[in-house]
């Protein structure tokens, strides 16, 4: 699964720009499923017809990212959240983390340019320059090494455009270091259980979908099962791993290695029956299954709960979410996957009280 992650990984598409993946994902999709789509408002849609409850299987195109705000005379670009706040400033620990030095690409409407995260260095830093370690917005550009706002505006690049991390793909053993994992990590997952799906074991109505600007503020769930219908959902996404230094067990216990995370508790609480027939099917299958309540998480399950859909979220732990070296583990990759195949081969029994009135 590497060498497809990498892939998906490489193609810059942050908010706002997600058809640059859901257009070649389509394209990909299309000879695995019955029928793919890209919605009105950009959402990717997947159907393998089967019988049984609809699901859904939901995770997000977008990646973090940046968009210009202002290009300078001199050529040089600023920028602020390609997010929904950007009272969030890029300092070193914060929500999205500082992008200084880190190499950059510009997304123009039909352009690409390579650049860097830019801000004063030590030498010509003024002494009050020095005393500032709270960084705002204005204290950092991106450099395209052209000389003129006329050469920027030229080559493609205009107020607007996006700017996402642009760092090397790296492997070291069995861990996987890059940007945009994600969320990335969910499109391969879909994609993984497309390639070995065994449609005559299959017990759901399946859909799969990749959905818009879930970065700011789940826009895309919003209204994604709205002509689908679906019963169920199970959102993918990155998680948490708490296994670094200066982390305490008791906030964050998930680690990398011991298996993708079922989600209890977040910033929504997620359907108890579901979630029992997600664990079950892992303590089946064998299967090594995390469980975690987070106090500041959220995915597109919690949009899907909030629109009537009773939803899951099945999380592959992380290092360094929100960051240019997002962290992955390839067993928790494997065991995902695997999770998700024995659930879609697991026949609906439909046991609850609750589960039996639906």
């Amino acid at each position: 699964m590497f060498e497809t992650l990498k892939t998906f990984c490489e193609i810059p598409a942050p908010g706002g720009r997600e058809d640059l993946i859901h257009e070649p994902l389509a394209e990909r999709w299309r000879g695995q499923t019955d029928s793919v789509e890209i919605t009105p408002v950009g959402n990717l849609v997947a159907h393998v017809a089967g019988s049984g409850k609809k699901l859904l299987l939901v995770g997000h195109g977008d990646e973090i990212g940046f968009v210009v705000k202002y290009i300078a005379p001199e050529g040089f670009l600023f920028f602020t959240s390609g997010q929904r706040d950007d009272r969030q400033k890029p300092d070193l620990r914060g929500v999205y983390f500082s992008p200084v030095g880190q190499r950059a690409l510009v997304i123009g409407r039909n352009t690409q340019i390579p650049g860097v995260f830019a801000t004063l260095t030590g030498h010509i830093l003024t002494a009050d320059q020095r005393l500032k370690t709270a960084l705002d917005w204005n204290d950092f550009w991106v450099d395209v090494f052209l000389s003129s706002a006329e050469e920027v505006r030229a080559a493609g690049i205009e107020v607007g455009s996006r700017i996402v991390w642009n760092p090397p793909f790296t492997r070291n053993g069995k861990l996987i270091t890059g940007k945009a994992m994600d969320n990335r990590v969910s499109l391969l997952l879909m994609d993984e259980v497309l390639r070995r799906l065994d449609r005559s074991r299959l017990h759901y109505d399946l859909y799969l979908a990749s959905t818009i600007q879930e970065e700011s503020g789940l826009i895309g769930a919003n209204s994604v099962n709205r002509a689908l219908g679906c019963d169920y959902a199970i959102a993918l996404d990155t998680g948490l791993s708490g296994d670094v230094p200066t982390v305490d067990p008791r906030n964050v216990s998930s680690r990398l290695g011991a298996g993708p995370i079922l989600i209890q508790k977040d910033l929504y609480s997620y359907n108890f029956h579901l979630n029992n027939r997600i664990a079950d099917t892992a303590a089946d299958a064998g299967i090594p299954l995390q469980h975690a309540a987070y106090s500041l998480y959220g995915s597109d399950a919690g949009m899907l709960i909030r629109e009537g859909l009773p939803s899951a979220a099945l999380v592959v732990p992380t290092r360094y979410t929100h960051s240019p070296f997002e962290t992955v583990h390839e067993d928790d990759l494997e065991a995902t996957v695997e999770l998700l195949l024995a659930f879609l081969y697991r026949p609906y029994d439909g046991s609850s009280a609750q589960e039996t009135a639906q």
